[in-house]
């Protein structure tokens, strides 16, 4: 089996994160995603105290955890989520598999979009964009379809979206319905990406902080989503 499909294969696992971590550990993965060799090496700055690629173990594996917990969903939104999670693209694949790929590849883009100001401090300005990019032509080397592609392409480079809407409060209809359109279900598999990669970041610098806000804030942009987009798009 070659390198790529044993990629595509850790997927497959509810443990997709430990199976990816011993993929690194043989020595393969950064044979079929050379960016992996750099991750390691850039990432840390005031908001991460680890680097990119443990960054990014961390991220999958703690939306690995969500995705085992009942009630990590609330019961309005859980449907539909589940729905979504469940399903398989236009291609034939697994939604949930691209995910987790999309959830591990979010800060691919980071080695090529560092820059270091002039007191040091490293930023990462654009890594959404770049990732985007890259996965592009991930997609090729793993022979995923032009779908597929394009599912993962969404996740990386808009895997900031729950962010933005955290730190400027802009979650009113015309910014919400305007990315709907653009993502449309996709809007769901970016915004759990979103919350674990914010949870993985912040729990490592304050372990006991409640992330409730964060939540409240995917709940609120998938809730528009669900009750209020699709419900004017179906009249």
């Amino acid at each position: 089996m070659d390198i790529g499909k044993q990629l595509l294969e850790c997927l497959k696992y509810k443990n997709a994160s430990n199976k990816i971590e011993e993929l690194d550990e043989k020595g393969l993965l950064e044979q079929i995603i050379p960016s992996i060799k750099d991750m390691k090496e850039v990432g840390k700055c005031r908001y991460h105290i680890v680097n990119s690629f443990q960054h990014s173990l961390y991220t999958l594996g703690h939306f690995e955890s969500i995705l085992a917990t009942d009630n990590f969903v609330p019961s309005h939104l859980r449907e539909g989520v589940w729905e979504y999670l469940n399903s398989k693209d236009e291609s034939g694949f697994p939604v949930l598999q691209v995910l987790k790929l999309g959830v591990f590849l979010h800060d691919v883009g980071k080695p090529a979009a560092k820059t270091v100001d002039e007191t040091g401090r490293a930023h990462f300005r654009g890594h959404d964009v770049t990732g985007g990019q890259i996965v592009l032509e991930l997609g090729k080397e793993l022979e995923l379809s032009d779908v597929t592609t394009q599912k993962l392409f969404r996740y990386v480079r808009y895997h900031m979206s729950l962010l933005i809407a955290y730190k400027t409060g802009n979650v009113g209809k015309e910014i919400l319905w305007k990315q709907f359109d653009e993502l449309g279900d996709d809007i769901i598999g970016i915004m759990l990406l979103g919350y674990c990669d914010l949870v993985a970041t912040r729990k490592l610098l304050n372990p006991l902080e409640d992330n409730g806000v964060i939540k409240t804030y995917m709940e609120f942009i998938l809730t528009n989503y669900f009750y209020r987009y699709k419900t004017d798009k179906e009249v």
